[in-house]
């Protein structure tokens, strides 16, 4: 899945260049987002065309093609601690998590969260992002943008 994404004039937050990002997924990032997608076609098909399913599709989608790829290293999107050089945004309560390369022009999700937010839950989508990070099947992707990857803490 690539989108291109393209600032828009008159906000406040302005992109570091008129050079658009190229947004990219991980496979499991792509999956989740392909999943929604199928959902929302599926609604519509039965004439729910404002059911959940398209609302979550569509806030997703925003995220994706316009509200990233516009300013994709804000920092307010930043995360902190072991965690600083991954962004994360929050629509509704899904969770999307990304990393930027401002010197190659590209972004690439890594997590959209399947299950909503609530902390202490074991399916925390923060949890299960840190866990994934941990395993080490982002380490390509960081390496391929240059983001160096998070050290964290033995429990």
């Amino acid at each position: 899945m690539s989108a291109t994404g393209k600032g828009a004039s008159g906000n406040q937050s302005k992109p570091s260049s008129p050079f658009p990002f190229t947004v990219e997924m991980t496979a499991s990032a792509e999956a989740v987002y392909a999943d929604l997608y199928r959902k929302c076609k599926t609604a519509e098909s039965l004439g729910h065309s404002e059911s959940v399913h398209c609302t979550t599709f569509h806030m997703v989608e925003e995220a994706v093609k316009k509200i990233i790829p516009h300013d994709p290293l804000n920092k307010r999107h930043a995360l902190r601690g072991a965690l600083s050089n991954i962004f994360r945004l929050r629509k509704g309560r899904i969770r999307i998590m990304w990393i930027a390369s401002s010197s190659i022009r590209r972004i690439c999700i890594l997590f959209i969260s399947e299950t909503l937010r609530k902390e202490g839950d074991p399916n925390d989508p923060f949890e299960v992002f840190q866990g994934q990070l941990e395993s080490g099947i982002f380490d390509q992707v960081l390496a391929d943008l240059g983001v160096r990857r998070p050290l964290f803490k033995r429990k």
